[in-house]
């Protein structure tokens, strides 16, 4: 500041000594007299504030203060080779405050100066040494902290350790950084091998910008594999996927941040797609944090289902957590839950199968104007008029429709193609609006389910309406392999 000052104090000096010798018309004098007096008198002042301010004070002898005294990344993925960029940590942010009433120069250095995997930058200014910055009194630095980890060559993540000094004078502080890092699987931008299998579960699988099976392939995941999906990223599938997941070691798929604060964080990847011809059968599997989680474009060959679902969950999602265009999907024992619009979205027609399943959102992603159970046999322009029609099947037994809405089911449906609802039964929604389309097939509606909590855990309370309502059993385990009895619990989850 200092600088500052003598600068814009000599600068202005040598505009006043300039306009002494101006040498005006007479004929501009007196329109420029009353002007040029104010603009004198404007510049004097500030000159004389300027000649008023002192050079500030420095001391060598003021202790910092941070704001934490360890910097924790939890886990990160080591890099995928020695020379490249991804990937990268979230960035943490701390301050350290000059406690003292003067100023001080501050010296901040990394321990591991440039081998060191941590990189910081305070105000502005990057380098894993920063040297002489001045920090007003009672004044704070932002310090941004990220690391990028090498291979450890381990089938756990490793902590990595480094520090973060600040000094001066003789008066130093110490801030510990640390962070996880765990070797990966890479697969970017690829085309699976057809038969490919990825069953090792003690380093996870990373795709990054988009894995593809072709058509006639076969990819398998085996039960325990970990994957993480970069931004930008979608599991594209034309051929057939199978994920065989079990009820003690499930299938995980979610973002490439593989801490407890992005858990819940939808839109980190794209998610997974079946094109035309695309088929899966998925068990025991958990899919977050996509903007839509499975998006099935397939229509069924013969009566089979393109689709199959069996004890799955797929929640956090930006979008939605399952669309079938067209489709062709069953479903059982399975979660879809918090997502910005639709928990399910059967669009264009298609034939859809729910047996035990939960459909709930209590996400506030989106401000959403609709129900977040949507199903439509209709094609519309822009401006909502009809342009086409699709054949609709939908088979909905045993399940849950809840949202914080009073209105969750969105419904499009047009007389011109077939829109049926098929053995709806023993089914708790909330509606206003189709209970004539859902209504005398010992079917509930607006009776609270009380779920544990509407913060992402969808099992069921004691006093749930939900309990031992449905007299025999058409599925004996629920989604977690838990046994159900009869009366059975509607829903994914049998109350335990």
């Amino acid at each position: 500041m200092a600088k500052f000052w003598s600068r814009f104090y000599n600068h202005l000096t040598s505009i006043l000594l300039f306009s002494t010798c101006i040498r005006i018309p007479k004929f501009a004098q007196k329109k420029m007299t009353r002007n040029w007096s104010r603009f004198y008198t404007l510049l004097t002042s500030i000159l004389l504030f300027g000649a008023c301010i002192k050079n500030p004070e420095f001391t060598q002898n003021a202790q910092l203060r941070l704001s934490t005294d360890t910097v924790f990344f939890d886990t990160i993925f080591t890099r995928q080779d020695q020379t490249g960029t991804y990937p990268i940590s979230v960035t943490k942010l701390f301050s350290i405050k000059n406690t003292s009433d003067f100023w001080v120069k501050a010296d901040f250095y990394v321990a591991g100066g440039d081998q060191s995997p941590y990189r910081i930058n305070i105000d502005g200014i990057s380098g894993n040494r920063i040297d002489q910055l001045e920090i007003g009194p009672q004044d704070s630095v932002f310090v941004f902290v990220q690391c990028r980890l090498r291979a450890n060559n381990e089938t756990q993540p490793i902590l990595v350790l480094d520090s973060l000094y600040a000094r001066v004078g003789s008066q130093q502080s110490k801030m510990v950084l640390a962070a996880y890092g765990w070797d990966a699987h890479y697969v970017r931008d690829s085309i699976i091998p057809n038969n490919t299998v990825w069953s090792d579960k003690t380093k996870p699988y990373v795709i990054i910008d988009g894995a593809y099976v072709a058509p006639n392939s076969k990819f398998t995941i085996e039960k325990g594999v970990q994957i993480f999906a970069s931004a930008r990223t979608g599991l594209y599938v034309f051929g057939h996927l199978k994920m065989n997941g079990t009820a003690e070691e499930r299938i995980q798929i979610r973002g490439d941040k593989p801490v407890a604060a992005t858990k819940t964080m939808p839109n980190q990847w794209y998610g997974m797609y079946f094109g035309p011809g695309g088929t899966g059968e998925i068990a025991f599997s958990d899919i977050t944090n996509a903007r839509v989680g499975i998006r099935s474009d397939s229509q069924a060959l013969g009566n089979d289902p393109c689709l199959i679902l069996k004890n799955t969950r797929i929640q956090y999602c930006g979008q939605a957590c399952l669309i079938g265009v067209s489709g062709a999907i069953s479903a059982e024992n399975c979660l879809f839950a918090d997502a910005g619009s639709y928990s399910f979205l059967g669009y264009y027609g298609g034939n859809y199968q729910f047996n035990h399943c939960t459909f709930a959102d209590f996400s506030y992603f989106t401000n959403r104007n609709n129900g977040h159970f949507g199903l439509t046999n209709t094609l519309r322009d822009g401006n909502g008029f009809l342009i086409n029609t699709f054949p609709l099947t939908l088979t909905l037994q045993n399940s849950i429709i809840w949202g914080y809405k009073n209105e969750e089911l969105a419904l499009d449906r047009s007389t011109t193609a077939t829109f049926g609802i098929n053995n709806s039964s023993y089914n708790l929604f909330r509606s206003q609006d189709e209970l004539e389309l859902f209504g005398g097939q010992n079917n509930l509606f607006n009776r609270d389910p009380h779920f544990a909590e509407t913060k992402g855990d969808y099992h069921l309370e004691s006093k749930s309406n939900a309990k031992d309502k449905i007299p025999s059993l058409s599925l004996f385990q629920d989604l977690e392999g838990k046994p159900r009895n009869a009366p059975a619990d509607i829903g994914a989850y049998e109350f335990q």
